[in-house]
């Protein structure tokens, strides 16, 4: 269980935090934050800090220096490199807690700049890491939660302190030997369970979950299509018959005949013809397009209910492999790590032809996505791993990041796809505020470079256009597949 805010309170008591020096920064997972710190009497010391799980809370570490290293995220996520390029450096002036409450403030200073980070150790939606300068206007966050109003720019209102700081004793310091301090005691308990671990085996899980679910929801859309198209197969062989009974009124050079209709008296039916084949060869051409419709809308109809139970076991495979346990409240550990094994999904040893391309990789059912998010990493994109073939898109009169739309060989781009590529043209943009936004599209092929241009300028042709309003349920889909959590601010590109 996560720690109440008088655990809180006592944790803070008993670490260096103020006049303590915020060296280096470390993400582990998407939930845990380590700070190496240093302080003048107590020298160097580490704090670790995880918010938004059943286990939240924050402790010194013991243990060897810097081994938390060992766990941190292998991409530099949105957070961590505004923590680098802002906080680190910062000296932390005052500690302040929320009266009764899980809300912690830090007061940070670095070359005469005031700083507030604002810590909600909270196990819901409410749990937080907020950056705000002096005026308390949000300057980044771990989780950027628009419904709470809780995007950079925006200020943040702090909960108001109760009528009376009165303690109603219903909260209370769990039990722990005298002889330790209360955070070597909760590191203690917490490493029972490997949480860095099982969450890492639980992302790895889901994004093969959501990798193959999303495949086969696409396939199940395709199929879909077909069976819709070819489900009125019996209208050619209809339209068979009626020729067939009035085979006399076909004459040289008509594209279309009148024949009677046999299914309802006195009413006529217009067929198409080919004039270049005769009376007996349109017939047949009929017969053999009721024969070819049939047996694809049954062969698609039988695709379909077996893609249909295939995504109901996928599903249910997956509830069942990441649902807690009891014991524990997380999934079977030795469950996860046979799941991965058997299937050779962990990230080190999973074959991956984009591991090193710059910028952000997605899925969209079959296809991969690349975004690229400056002018750096648009160039590499275009030069090093994008081919003629795969699509280019990119915001219209906006700047913005480069989407390369990887084809695959004999498969057409789905509207699905192409309607996920926009949406991340439109996020890494600096028309995302706005929400909406016109692109533009090609093949890699048909883009052109302008002599004397500037690194990834180019000038499409033969473009397309589409028009994109920002889909959060899409996004969130997207970056499930994806290393990074969204919204990363968007470079010009």
């Amino acid at each position: 269980m996560s720690l109440n805010w008088r655990e809180i309170a006592l944790i803070i008591s008993e670490l260096p935090l103020e006049g303590s020096l915020i060296q280096r920064t470390h993400q582990l997972g998407f939930h845990a934050l380590v700070f190496e710190m240093y302080h003048n009497e107590v020298g160097f010391w580490e704090l670790y800090m995880e918010f938004g799980t059943p286990t939240a809370r924050m402790h010194r570490l013991s243990g060897p220096p810097r081994e938390s290293r060992k766990y941190k995220t292998k991409k530099l996520q949105r957070f961590i490199q505004y923590l680098r390029a802002h906080v680190e450096g910062s000296r932390v002036v005052t500690v302040s807690q929320l009266a009764n409450d899980r809300l912690v403030v830090l007061k940070l200073t670095t070359k005469g700049i005031i700083t507030f980070m604002i810590l909600r150790f909270y196990s819901g939606p409410g749990a937080n890491v907020i950056i705000c300068d002096e005026h308390m206007i949000i300057q980044e966050l771990l989780y950027r939660r628009p419904k709470r109003n809780e995007t950079v720019g925006n200020p943040l209102m702090l909960p108001e302190a109760p009528l009376s700081n009165a303690d109603d004793g219903t909260f209370l310091v769990r039990d722990y030997p005298r002889e330790m301090s209360f955070n070597q005691f909760i590191e203690q308990t917490y490493q029972q369970v490997p949480t860095q671990e099982i969450d890492n085996l639980i992302t790895q899980v889901e994004r093969k979950r959501d990798e193959e679910l999303a495949l086969l929801q696409n396939q199940i859309r395709q199929t879909t299509e077909r069976v819709e198209h070819f489900k009125e197969y019996e209208s050619y062989r209809i339209s068979g018959d009626l020729l067939a009974a009035s085979i006399g009124l076909i004459e040289p050079h008509q594209t279309w005949v009148e024949v009677p209709d046999y299914r309802q008296v006195g009413s006529q039916a217009t067929i198409a013809i080919d004039p270049s084949l005769s009376p007996g060869e349109n017939i047949a051409s009929y017969y053999k397009k009721y024969q070819k419709g049939k047996a694809t809308w049954e062969r698609a109809q039988a695709e379909l209910v077996a893609l249909k139970k295939r995504l109901e076991q996928k599903e249910q495979h997956y509830a069942k492999l990441l649902t807690p346990l009891p014991t524990t409240g997380k999934p079977d550990m030795a469950a996860l790590k046979a799941y991965l094994h058997s299937h050779q999904t962990t990230l080190k040893s999973r074959s991956d032809p984009y591991a090193e391309a710059p910028g952000l990789r997605f899925s969209s059912g079959a296809f991969t996505i690349l975004v690229g998010r400056n002018a750096k990493e648009n160039e590499a994109l275009l030069r090093r791993w994008s081919r003629g073939n795969d699509w280019w898109m990119h915001t219209r009169d906006s700047p913005g990041g480069y989407v390369i739309i990887k084809t695959i060989a004999g498969k057409t781009i789905p509207l699905e796809t192409l309607l996920d590529a926009g949406n991340l043209a439109l996020l890494y943009s600096k028309a995302k505020e706005s929400g909406k936004a016109d692109l533009y599209y090609t093949q890699v092929k048909y883009l052109k470079r302008p002599k004397g241009g500037k690194k990834g300028l180019v000038i499409p042709t033969q473009e397309r256009n589409i028009r994109i309003q920002l889909d959060e349920e899409r996004i969130k889909r997207l970056f499930s597949t994806e290393d990074l959590l969204p919204g990363q601010e968007p470079i010009d590109g």
